[in-house]
């Protein structure tokens, strides 16, 4: 079999049409609700505490190069992770979202940073590619927010207004807690699409682009039960009264064996397929 022929990107839509996370990834409510829990992160840092240099966004701003004068696309800003300390290096920095919400808290975060060079975009990845809302940029990150759709007609928008590199990463194991609880309630592992899909599709389009596996430490925190349960829910389909039930259950023995006072923490190691490419000039 020709190896240009095989169709990846059907692997890929295939694969991400089973995920669980296929039609949230895609609801604007649901990432206006997320926005606080994302901002926290980000204060904790400006407010003095430490960033790990294990944790997935101190590995991210270690691989990405921004030169001064340089400009950069952040797919999926956020509130700013990784959009506020590239705009501390970049000419100009454009954040892409789907939530107003987070756009809102990236704005604050800028402004209390001193931050001035920042273009702020309110859409989905999907619209702003199909309407053409995004010019080209010396460097493009899409930091896990290409989790489904089409992905090779969003690689073919990436490659098309790239002008330097591109960054973009895709899970393996994103959280090991949410996995520990389904396996508590009865519930299949659902895997996420492989990303060799994509570092394949890039291949295909004339693309020889590097892959490494970020290893990451994440801590999960949780200041009730009830919150965990709602933490753990928007990651994956509606549990069913005996799935909750469970749950509930298996939170409490973990909430106690802690034998501490809330919030309930839990540390492990996440794994990101961080596919990243420069072009040669």
């Amino acid at each position: 079999m020709d190896f240009n022929s095989i169709d990846w990107n059907a692997m890929w839509l295939e694969e991400s049409g089973r995920a669980h996370w296929k039609d949230n990834m895609s609801s604007k409510a649901l990432w206006d609700r997320r926005a606080d829990s994302f901002d926290k992160r980000i204060n904790r840092v400006r407010d003095g505490e430490s960033r790990d240099k294990d944790d997935y966004i101190s590995k991210m701003l270690d691989h990405i190069e921004v030169k001064p004068g340089w400009t950069v696309l952040d797919i999926g800003c956020g509130p700013g992770t990784l959009a506020i300390p590239l705009a501390q290096k970049a000419d100009r920095v454009t954040g892409l979202d789907i939530s107003p919400e987070m756009l809102k808290r990236l704005r604050a975060n800028a402004e209390k940073a001193g931050l001035d060079n920042i273009k702020y975009l309110n859409s989905s990845w999907q619209d702003a590619f199909a309407k053409g809302l995004l010019n080209s940029h010396d460097v493009v990150v899409a930091s896990r927010s290409l989790m489904s759709g089409d992905m090779k007609a969003a690689l073919t928008h990436i490659i098309s207004i790239t002008r330097q590199a591109a960054y973009i990463t895709f899970p393996i194991v994103h959280l090991p807690f949410d996995f520990e609880a389904y396996e508590a309630i009865g519930r299949n592992k659902k895997k996420h699409p492989p990303y060799i899909y994509i570092l394949n599709m890039l291949y295909q389009m004339g693309i020889h682009a590097n892959v490494e596996v970020l290893y990451s430490r994440v801590k999960t925190q949780f200041p009730s039960v009830e919150q965990a349960m709602e933490d753990i829910q928007w990651r994956t389909d509606p549990f069913v009264l005996e799935e909750k039930n469970k749950l509930q259950e298996f939170l409490k023995k973990k909430f106690a064996e802690q034998k501490s006072a809330p919030p309930f923490t839990h540390e492990g190691k996440s794994q990101w397929a961080l596919i990243w490419w420069r072009n040669v000039n």
